[in-house]
């Protein structure tokens, strides 16, 4: 499942970068102050193609975010049994009294305690 949405997720990423690059530069969008703005694509521009590049951007946005939190959301199945316990280490210090301290136990956590334990 996971695969498939960055499949989608991609495909929706290069579809909304596109249609961005394919629209007008609002530079454009001066002319209405000589009255310009006023011609009949000015009045009519949702259904031209302009307006249909905007509403498409609009619908990619939405799928783009959506997407991305359901990627975000969905649990990697290598991590879950990647991840390492949590567990107590006693330590001794140089005045005889023993420390606990919380730490993540993998390979390296458990030779260095164990390795302490045998200098100490």
């Amino acid at each position: 499942m996971k695969i498939f949405l960055t499949i989608i997720f991609l495909l929706v990423c290069i579809a909304l970068t596109v249609i961005v690059l394919m629209q007008e530069g609002k530079a454009a969008g001066l002319g209405s102050i000589g009255g310009i703005g006023d011609s009949y694509w000015g009045k009519n521009k949702s259904r031209s193609m302009e307006g249909n590049l905007v509403r498409f951007t609009k619908f990619l946005a939405v799928a783009f975010l959506l997407i991305a939190l359901l990627l975000n959301m969905i649990p990697d199945s290598s991590s879950s049994s990647s991840t390492p316990t949590a567990t107590t280490v006693e330590t001794e210090s140089a005045a005889g009294t023993v420390q606990t301290e919380s730490a993540a136990v993998t390979a390296e956590t458990e030779s260095a305690a164990g390795t302490a334990q045998t200098e100490a």
